[in-house]
């Protein structure tokens, strides 16, 4: 893993938003930061990586400019974050979708987890169409669509559906 080439383009990421007027505080309080974008990137990076497909460094005034790689069908890294209390990278949770910002949408859906210094691990993978057929849920900052994370795929069912790895 690049770790100097993750920090420069999750910097560059989160610099792109702020120059864009693009608030650092989220719809649900939180606050965004460099440190967080620099482990998001790495996330994406690391999920390149395990499928053998190019990252995507583009950098727009969103942040990466869209979905992160293709298996045939478009995929989102959502990387799972840290806990707000202990600052260590969270281990249960959710995935997240903003109903609201379709142009984060893809047909995949993957979730890792963990940071630069721990390293990363895939945790599972939910596709659009399941995702959205649940009801959407409410985090206290709107409804979302989200499922919890031990209702995800595992990873090595989506390994095995890619024929070409």
């Amino acid at each position: 893993m690049n770790k100097e080439l993750i920090k420069a383009l999750g910097k560059a990421r989160y610099l792109s938003k702020r120059n864009a007027n693009i608030s650092s505080t989220r719809s649900d309080g939180s606050q965004c930061s460099i440190e967080n974008d620099i482990d998001a990137t790495g996330a994406e990076y690391y999920a390149c990586e395990q499928y053998k497909r190019p990252f995507n460094s583009a950098i727009s005034k969103t942040g990466d400019g869209g979905s992160d790689f293709s298996l045939g069908l478009t995929v989102e890294v959502i990387w799972l974050g840290r806990d707000k209390r202990t600052g260590k990278p969270r281990t249960s949770g959710n995935l997240i979708v903003n109903p609201h910002s379709p142009q984060r949408w893809a047909d995949i859906y993957m979730v890792v987890a963990g940071s630069m210094e721990e390293g990363f691990r895939e945790v599972g993978w939910i596709g659009h169409k399941e995702l959205v057929e649940r009801p959407k849920r409410d985090f206290g900052f709107g409804l979302r669509y989200a499922r919890d994370i031990t209702e995800l795929h595992p990873p090595a069912e989506l390994k095995h559906l890619i024929k070409d790895l």
